[in-house]
Formats: C-alpha cells, structure tokens, sequence
C-alpha cells in the first residue's frame, strides 16, 4: 500500500514539474537524444533473436529428419529382438 501511494506522489510531482516548471524542453531533449541508442539497441536484440530462432529451426529439422531416417529402421525390427 505504502509504494502505491509513493508511486502515485511521484507521478503527480513529475507531471508537475514537466508542466508548470518549465522541464518539458529539457524532457524533448533527453527523449530526442535517448530514443536513437535505444531503438538501435532493441533493433539489436530483435535481429539476435530472429538469427536465433532460424538456428533453432533449422537444428529441429535437422533432428527431424533425422529421427525419421534412423526410426523407420528400427520400426522394421521385431519389439522381442534385441540385435
């Protein structure tokens, strides 16, 4: 309860000093000059997790095919043989 009323406090000052104390140029600067390392950044991750999902699909094709190659000549062995 404590931390929602602390978070409710915070927003109302911020928005107060954005508004009536004249921080809201400085506000565009900081966001025009923080947006483009950030968008870079997410821009980055984003391209990592697409080349790491195209790995992991191509390893679960792989073991696919694989399983389908090695298992069709164990489907053909008799369940009580053990050779």
């Amino acid at each position: 309860m404590l931390s929602v009323l602390f978070g409710l406090v915070a927003i109302v000052v911020g928005a107060l000093w954005l508004v009536l104390w004249g921080a809201w140029s400085q506000f565009l600067v900081v966001l025009q000059g923080s947006l483009p390392p950030f968008m870079i950044l997410v821009g980055l991750v984003a391209v990592a997790a697409g080349i790491s999902s195209m790995k992991d699909n191509a390893a679960a094709k792989k073991e696919e095919a694989k399983l389908e190659e090695g298992g069709s000549s164990s489907e053909d062995k008799p369940a009580g043989s053990s050779s």
